[in-house]
């Protein structure tokens, strides 16, 4: 009986330990451009590794950096997915869109031979203080074979956001992404023009 009892009050200090409602999660989606001005490269088949972050960005919760320039994390923030897959699965969707090409996230299927292999290793990406996002990183292009670099590309901006509110976040890093897509087609395709 006693051993009941103890059970049950330990019980009631956690529900009341609890504080507040569990944190909200954000799904980052793609921001779609009204027309596709890019004129894509002569490529039907691209591989995408998946996109490469610091770790203080892998924890789901959203990251900032305070005054002192340590990293914060908003416990009532989360990202819906991994930021990895997030990133990733928003960056093959506008590298479709702008290479207008088959673009499959590795590992590929076998009897996939693409022309290229694209690799982006982000070094930073916080939100920033209007509620934005501030990215950095590094693109590269490999031959589809894997033996030859193409070129690297190196990145590095802040797309404002007029709202602390975090889907202000969430839609600027989509629009980085479209940022990031851009820039690996137009390198694709001064390549493969040649």
């Amino acid at each position: 009986m006693l051993i009941r009892l103890l059970v049950g009050c330990v019980g009631i200090l956690l529900v009341g330990c609890s504080s507040g409602p569990p944190p909200k999660q954000f799904i980052l989606e793609p921001v779609l451009d009204p027309v596709n001005e890019s004129v894509p490269p002569l490529l039907d088949a691209v591989a995408l590794a998946e996109v490469m972050i610091p770790a203080y960005a892998a924890d789901q919760r959203l990251a900032s950096r305070d005054a002192q320039y340590q990293i914060v994390y908003d416990e009532n923030v989360k990202w819906a997915d991994s930021p990895e897959e997030a990133l990733t699965r928003v960056l093959a969707n506008r590298l479709r869109y702008y290479l207008e090409a088959n673009v499959i996230v590795e590992p590929w299927p076998r009897g996939y031979e693409p022309q290229a292999r694209i690799e982006v290793q982000l070094d930073k990406i916080l939100r920033e203080a209007t509620g934005g996002a501030e990215m950095s990183g590094q693109i590269r292009l490999i031959s589809g074979d894997g033996k030859a670099m193409i070129g690297v590309r190196t990145f590095q901006f802040v797309r404002y956001a007029n709202s602390r509110d975090p889907n202000a976040f969430f839609a600027a890093a989509a629009a980085g992404v479209n940022d990031i897509s851009r820039m690996a087609t137009d390198a694709l395709r001064d390549h493969f023009s040649q």
